[in-house]
């Protein structure tokens, strides 16, 4: 494969700030909305935030032992204060007790006035399944309600398009002797609990196809343009471009922006409106904005920050700090990668896992004033 292109998402005549210039969104605080340090499972990750009926819901998926070994199953948790106090963890989807299944990730989000999650089932690590969309009940109970797609991961939550249909980014672990590979799931319409359609960026066995071990991937949309941004363990980060809504892809593009080996969150800040993605879809006046593990170094994932566009604008142009090694506000800290986000009240909500020295693994927020950015 020749050497790709470069995709300008950075805007012209705009360095790239130093890291030492980099500095924190005034009026942030930082939470611990679940302490690793005191529960009796071990491993957490992926954490995933939605704002929905004035309360924030978290979850994140646990493991009995290290990652997707044991058990793993789904838990979460809300507040209805903003993230000053939150409820017992409970329950999505696992139990402790099975070493047969696994549930990994979720992905929350609102749409028609419930609450849904997108929730992979494995039988082993890296060994997909099904993907469900799971719907909240009454109070903290949760059901599995539909079947959506065969053997794809989602980790970040699906998004409505200006077409009426629904879009997830997704990718496929390596089966045998296929590649992982990024893909879209595209629902048929509004009803997002029929099967959704997979499309490829490219084709996975042509031998001049990247190969990328961990194609976790994150969508930003434009009207009917839509950015794939897919993590690469092995160099920049790729990404990729649709012009009709997710049906066709270009070829694969690096950006000039210093993303690490991790997962990637994009979004667009509306300053403090809540939304419900199922009815307003991308391609506003929303600021776009791109939250990523800032790169030192392979799986050196100490600074976590957030890229953000002046309004109206598709290049970023400003980076602002998120967490970084030993955070002040709450002595605690070390690695803080795999980040969500959504919008409530004013507040940009950041999730994302903090894994400390000693390996303990807790769910943090970082919440930032709107305008501060």
């Amino acid at each position: 494969m020749k050497a790709p292109d470069i995709m300008p998402l950075w805007k012209d005549n705009v360095p790239y700030p130093a890291e030492d210039a980099m500095r924190y969104p005034e009026g942030m605080t930082h939470i611990i909305a679940h302490d690793g340090r005191t529960d009796i499972l071990p491993f957490l990750h992926d954490v995933t935030i939605t704002s929905f009926e004035g309360a924030l819901y978290i979850a994140w998926y646990n493991s009995t032992d290290a990652e997707i070994c044991g058990s793993s199953l789904i838990r979460g948790r809300r507040s209805d204060d903003g993230g000053k106090s939150w409820s017992e963890p409970f329950a999505i989807v696992g139990k402790i007790d099975s070493a047969e299944e696994h549930f990994v990730p979720a992905n929350l989000f609102p749409h028609g006035g419930k609450l849904y999650a997108t929730i992979t089932e494995m039988t082993g690590k890296n060994m997909t399944s099904a993907l469900y969309i799971f719907e909240k009940g009454n109070g903290d109970s949760w059901a599995r309600i539909s079947q959506i797609g065969h053997g794809f991961i989602c980790n970040t939550a699906p998004l409505k398009m200006a077409d009426g249909r629904w879009i997830s980014p997704a990718w496929m672990p390596m089966k045998n002797s296929t590649p992982a590979f990024p893909a879209v799931l595209i629902s048929s319409g509004d009803d997002i609990t029929a099967p959704w359609e997979p499309v490829l960026f490219y084709d996975p066995l042509n031998p001049r196809s990247p190969r990328i071990r961990c194609p976790e991937t994150t969508l930003r949309i434009d009207g009917s343009r839509v950015l794939a941004f897919v993590r690469n363990d092995e160099g920049p980060s790729w990404v990729f471009s649709s012009s009709d809504f997710g049906r066709k892809w270009s070829v694969p593009m690096h950006y000039p922006m210093q993303v690490g080996n991790s997962k990637i969150f994009a979004g667009e800040l509306q300053n403090g409106a809540r939304l419900d993605s199922s009815s307003s879809p991308g391609g506003g006046m929303g600021r776009k904005y791109l939250i990523y593990t800032q790169n030192r170094g392979y799986f050196e994932r100490s600074l976590l920050v957030i890229a953000i566009c002046e309004p109206g604008e598709s290049q970023y142009s400003k980076v602002y700090r998120i967490f970084e090694g030993i955070d002040a506000q709450t002595g605690r800290g070390s690695k803080w990668f795999y980040p969500c986000a959504c919008e409530q009240d004013g507040f940009l909500y950041v999730a994302c896992t903090l894994q400390e020295p000693e390996d303990f693994r807790s769910a943090v927020i970082a919440k930032i004033p709107a305008g501060a950015l």
